[in-house]
């Protein structure tokens, strides 16, 4: 700032001489006096604003995307680890109104405290990928009716990505897109080439690193048969292990497979459902058969009506070692819910962080 003297009698003008050396003594110990001040006050604002953030027990229902210098706080200061859940009676119904207490959580067999409960329909990221190879000519149909009944029944506020597979996966539709744009893309496939599922998988979840909300999940419609991915599938589960992705998977199965027939099917195709349900069950999705048209909608209305009831339960583990190893999650009904015939769904471990 500049200050602009006056002109003044030479009377007034000594004075403000006398005054400024006078001053100028002053306000160098003044100086002096307020930075010793801040440095020895900074290092107690610096641990206030930590704790401020590490003692946050209680998120907001509704988050919008945080940037990414909030993400790096959280992951840094905050160790509380979320973990959606399903909870579903004996007729598939999805079971709400269970309190913290209701839940009991084993981090490496250590029992946890759940501080954190929510049941709220919040929007989602969802990764569709569309098995569109030759295997799939006889199911194509059914196949675009069902991504539509997805769309249709999902939270309106849901971001939708969609991945084709054949030969190679590619992304035909990116996340921010228009939802609508889903129909006229899958009205427009054809069958054809090989099934490179394990591929579409992967690239799916990199596409799901970027996308607009904290709640991420993919649903899978194939026949289950993956013949020419470059990844395996052990690389592909490695990759689900370390994302926060819950994985469904819709086997749109030859009748033979069901009835056990004898019938000219391929291997892949054979051992499809229990290859969908080793890559899906990690992430605590899991995997739905369809062996006709009626079973195909009823899976999607399922898979729709489940990731809209989710509880979402968080815990701050009791070891904070900072190790980035996997960590064994186990979750079970506690209290008067364990005496129902209620199933529960829940990923199988985590990543520690390693920062």
């Amino acid at each position: 700032m500049d200050i602009a003297w006056a002109k003044s009698a030479p009377a007034v003008q000594q004075s403000r001489t006398t005054l400024g050396l006078f001053a100028g003594v002053r306000f160098g110990t003044l100086l002096r006096f307020l930075f010793t001040t801040v440095v020895t006050l900074a290092p107690f604002s610096y641990v206030a604003a930590q704790l401020d953030v590490s003692e946050v027990h209680v998120l907001p229902r509704a988050m919008p995307a945080p940037s990414a210098s909030s993400e790096h706080v959280l992951r840094t200061h905050v160790d509380l680890v979320l973990v959606p859940v399903t909870v579903l009676d004996h007729a598939g119904r999805a079971v709400t109104g269970l309190e913290p207490a209701n839940f009991a959580v084993l981090d490496d067999k250590n029992p946890q405290v759940v501080r954190y409960l929510s049941n709220v329909d919040e929007p989602i990221s969802l990764m569709v990928v569309v098995d569109a190879s030759a295997s799939m000519a006889t199911k194509i149909r059914e196949t675009r009716n069902a991504v539509t009944e997805l769309v249709n029944t999902s939270n309106p506020q849901d971001d939708f990505g969609l991945i084709v597979v054949s030969d190679a996966p590619r992304v035909a539709l990116h996340f921010g897109d228009s939802a609508s744009e889903i129909q006229r893309t899958v009205d427009a496939l054809q069958p054809e080439g090989f099934t490179a599922l394990w591929d579409g998988m992967y690239l799916g979840i990199k596409e799901l690193k970027n996308s607009r909300y904290r709640r991420k999940a993919m649903v899978v419609i194939s026949d289950g048969g993956d013949n020419h991915s470059r990844y395996t599938k052990s690389e592909l589960r490695s990759l689900l292990k370390e994302a926060d992705v819950e994985v469904y998977a819709i086997g749109v199965f030859d009748p033979c497979i069901q009835y056990i027939r004898t019938c000219a099917i391929r291997l892949e195709e054979k051992t499809g459902p229990l290859q969908l349900d080793e890559v899906t069950s990690v992430t605590g999705g899991r995997v739905f058969s369809a062996h006709d048209s009626a079973e195909l909608s009823g899976a999607v209305t399922q898979i729709s009506h489940e990731l809209r009831n989710q509880y979402v339960l968080g815990y701050y583990p009791n070891n904070r070692c900072r190790d980035g190893k996997w960590r064994t999650l186990k979750v079970h009904l506690a209290g008067s819910a364990s005496h129902a015939s209620f199933r529960l769904y829940a990923k199988k471990g985590y990543y520690a962080p390693t920062e």
